[in-house]
């Protein structure tokens, strides 16, 4: 893929928008909850795990309305996820524990929605093997 058709693609409007997600949300998260640690982890699982799970697993859309808004659901999925892992390791762990259990957790949570996800598309693919279906997922017969 050369630079000028990935700067077009919805992978790199999936990149943007995390981006841009992570920061203010990092920095919101390190202001209001007084752990640097925690904004910073909350910065890395927004711009990076999030695009990193649509790049290896997701379907690429055709649209790129629609992949930003993945992109915003996925990231108040993992943000969610994060808090309520901090929550549960601050019990056990201090600030820079908890926000690497917390990181930890939603990397795990991560790698299983994209292994249901990778196993969804090849049970689909093997039901399948003619490739016949439209774009909604629906047989063209």
């Amino acid at each position: 893929m050369d630079v000028r058709s990935y700067l077009a693609s919805t992978r790199f409007a999936v990149v943007v928008a995390g981006i841009a997600i992570a920061i203010p949300t990092g920095y919101v998260v390190s202001d209001v909850l007084a752990n640097w640690n925690l904004g910073f982890v909350a910065m890395f699982v927004l711009g990076v795990s999030v695009p990193r799970a649509y790049s290896r697993s997701w379907p690429e859309y055709d649209d790129h309305l629609r992949a930003v808004a993945w992109t915003v659901g996925a990231c108040a999925a993992a943000l969610a996820v994060l808090l309520v892992a901090f929550v549960a390791t601050s019990a056990f762990f201090g600030g820079l524990g908890a926000a690497v259990g917390a990181f930890l957790v939603v990397e795990l949570v991560v790698a299983a929605a994209s292994l249901s996800i990778e196993r969804a598309e090849r049970a689909d693919a093997e039901a399948d093997p003619a490739g016949d279906r439209d774009a909604g997922g629906e047989r063209s017969d």
